[in-house]
């Protein structure tokens, strides 16, 4: 047999087909052709409607692929999404506003799988506090003690008398919040938690406004993308402060979120400066009034959603 019959033959048995008399390998149907459209396929992917080349009955091991695949982009892209998106502040949505996307996953898919890894550790890290339990405070003056499990049913007279004068005391927009943390505070976090991953999305475009305001001349998908970009990151150091957490030592705790935060204010800097071209000076400038009128809508957004979980049974 010529060393072409032989390389014809592994080819074939490579592709699970067979050879016919001319020599060249016959490929089953679901690799010549797309199962979905009929297309005539030229490669992995069918260049008429996309769909990989898959066979009709795939194994157990095709499919758990696939979910990975569709969850996190699980062919590379996802690590050198996330490894540009923190080495290289603002370079990732360079690359996407450059036309270079195939080679990573979608912000939004970014965005969710950042936010989600934030959400899961924030509510699995251990609460540190000083002591075992807290004094809640409103004015300035404290209306009494509580673990947190402890309710309003649990706590003495003379301390329900003085929650709720001073809660009947503050301006009205308060009292259902106050009430709500005094009565049931395991009820109020579990419904701040449920809402707050809403709440965080629909800001994003609110943010890609406030940039185009202070960035003009670029269409507003650019500013999103940034946005996306940066709160995705936002997430991912906001979930490295929470994971210090389990550290157990309030210290060590404390320390690394200062330092994340810290991270967090140069990264944003250095981002806009890479997106948007800018100078030094401009940079710290319009970064200002970026943070200033997004600090603005987020505390607005912040009492919308502490109101509704208070609100919320």
């Amino acid at each position: 047999m010529g060393s072409g019959d032989v390389s014809a033959t592994t080819h074939a048995e490579t592709k699970g087909s067979t050879l016919p008399p001319g020599g060249n390998p016959i490929l089953p149907e679901w690799q010549a052709a797309c199962l979905n459209c009929g297309a005539a396929l030229d490669g992995p992917f069918c260049a008429h409607c996309g769909q990989r080349a898959i066979p009709p009955h795939p194994t157990v091991r095709e499919l758990a692929g696939d979910a990975a695949g569709e969850f996190s982009g699980w062919d590379g892209k996802f690590v050198e999404t996330l490894r540009l998106l923190v080495t290289r502040p603002g370079e990732l949505t360079q690359r996407f506003l450059a036309g270079q996307r195939a080679r990573f996953i979608s912000p939004v898919r970014l965005y969710l799988a950042c936010s989600l890894a934030y959400f899961i550790v924030a509510s699995t890290a251990p609460n540190l506090r000083p002591g075992n339990a807290s004094a809640v405070s409103v004015a300035g003056v404290n209306i009494g003690v509580w673990t947190p499990t402890k309710r309003t049913a649990d706590l003495t007279a003379a301390e329900r008398d003085s929650a709720l004068a001073l809660i009947n005391a503050s301006p009205v927009y308060v009292r259902p919040i106050l009430r709500r943390v005094v009565e049931d505070p395991l009820g109020f976090r579990k419904s701040m938690l449920e809402s707050m991953p809403r709440v965080l999305f629909a800001l994003l475009p609110v943010f890609a406004a406030i940039v185009a305001l202070f960035f003009r001349g670029r269409h507003y998908p650019e500013h999103f993308y940034f946005a996306v970009h940066l709160h995705a990151f936002v997430f991912l150091a906001l979930a490295v402060g929470e994971a210090a957490k389990f550290t157990g030592s309030l210290r060590i705790a404390t320390t690394i979120g200062i330092g994340a935060t810290a991270w967090l204010i140069v990264y944003a800097a250095l981002a806009l400066r890479r997106v948007y071209n800018a100078s030094v000076a401009a940079t710290a400038i319009r970064g200002s009034g970026i943070l200033a009128l997004y600090f603005v809508a987020s505390m607005v957004a912040l009492y919308g959603l502490v109101t509704w979980a208070a609100l919320t049974r």
